[in-house]
This record gives structure tokens, C-alpha cells and sequence, in this order.
């Protein structure tokens, strides 16, 4: 997986929360879902971006400037 990939998977995440939250205020159906879906969306992408940058051979040079 690339990182531009983790990246994608947190602006989806970011989308789905953003209308998630405008359904919730709006008291629609399925914002609830929406909701979740944004937050679990948004954790993946996260968690897999800071695996890609702790794995990356040239960590412990950007880490220790």
C-alpha cells in the first residue's frame, strides 16, 4: 500500500463525516451509518499512514532533524 493510498482512505472518511453530519442535523435516515462509516474511514487511513511512515527505511532520518 502506498501512502498516497492511506491518504485517499482519509479524505473519503473525511467526506462521508462532513455528510454524515450535515444528514444528522437534517434528522435523515442513515446518518448514523454514514457517521460510523466516516470515523472507521478516517481511523484505517490514519493508522495505515503512520505504519507506511514508521516502516519507511528513511524514517529515522526525517524523525531525528
Amino acid at each position: 500500500m502506498k501512502a498516497k493510498h492511506a491518504v485517499v482512505l482519509f479524505v473519503f472518511g473525511l467526506c462521508a463525516d462532513f455528510i454524515g453530519a450535515l444528514l444528522k442535523i437534517m434528522h435523515w435516515a442513515g446518518a448514523d451509518a454514514l457517521l460510523i462509516m466516516g470515523m472507521t474511514l478516517k481511523v484505517i487511513g490514519a493508522l495505515a499512514f503512520l505504519y507506511k511512515l514508521v516502516t519507511h527505511p528513511k524514517v529515522k532520518d526525517f524523525l531525528y532533524w
